[in-house]
């Protein structure tokens, strides 16, 4: 039975499985801390399933701090060298033990892994749409940093949107989530709300139209007047928009 099956735990915490108790482990580590375990089965049990995505995007980030590769944490969890492969791309569930394992190969508390993982936020959006960015460090504090939106896996970046210029689409407080996967621009982002990148080096969030002439393109906006003509770096759509009452419902 897998955790995305609501399995009940609490006879589990009551009666722990021997692998719980071996303090030997494969790689010589003692086990995560059973309070740990313990507040993460808690975790579970408040909900009928788990993020996946949430847990992939925490394994990656935590692999790639450790420098562990795939098949090298495949098999010190188990014998199946794709277990953490198939688990980053494909698999949908995760059974208990498996996670338990996965965080003491990796030397962390398994509620690492449930974690929901938080973004830096890159910079604000201003009058006219446009991005100012700023430098918040490696830090990621409550106020500097947003949770990730559920279901979106890979590089992400937020912006926070400031003042009323972009009212009514967009308020003061709400985050635009864009991604950058390539230089240049699509035909099928035409019409489309995108973080734009003029080669005068200025940033925005407008609506990409075509311009009067090939290679070049307009941008619009709500409240501000057309950019016409410009020549673009690139241009990416907005994937996710999370308004500003649900960003505060979530941090409670």
């Amino acid at each position: 039975m897998t955790l995305a099956e609501g399995v009940d735990v609490s006879e589990k915490i009551a009666h722990p499985p021997a692998y719980m108790l071996d303090q030997s482990y494969r790689q010589g580590r003692m086990q995560p801390r059973y309070a740990a375990l313990c507040a993460a089965w808690e975790m579970l049990d408040m909900s009928s399933a788990l993020d996946m995505a949430a847990i992939r995007d925490s394994l990656r980030r935590i692999m790639e701090k450790k420098n562990m590769k795939p098949t090298t944490l495949s098999l010190l969890v188990g014998t199946s060298k794709t277990l953490v492969k198939d688990l980053l791309e494909k698999t949908e569930d995760v059974k208990i033990g498996t996670l338990v394992k996965l965080a003491g190969a990796l030397d962390v508390d398994v509620d690492e892994l449930l974690a929901k993982p938080r973004i830096p936020i890159a910079g604000y959006i201003g009058a006219g749409g446009q991005v100012i960015y700023e430098d918040f460090g490696e830090t990621l504090e409550a106020d500097n940093s947003v949770m990730r939106p559920p279901g979106i896996s890979g590089t992400l970046i937020a912006l926070a949107v400031r003042g009323t210029s972009m009212l009514p689409k967009y308020k003061d407080g709400d985050i635009i989530y864009i991604q950058r996967q390539h230089d240049g621009l699509l035909p099928e982002y035409i019409g489309d709300d995108c973080a734009i990148r003029l080669v005068s080096g200025e940033t925005y969030i407008k609506q990409l139209t075509h311009g009067t002439r090939p290679g070049v393109y307009t941008l619009r906006s709500l409240n501000a007047e057309d950019m016409i003509d410009q020549e673009i770096e690139w241009a990416t759509p907005i994937v996710f928009i999370m308004p500003y009452r649900a960003r505060l419902m979530m941090e409670e």
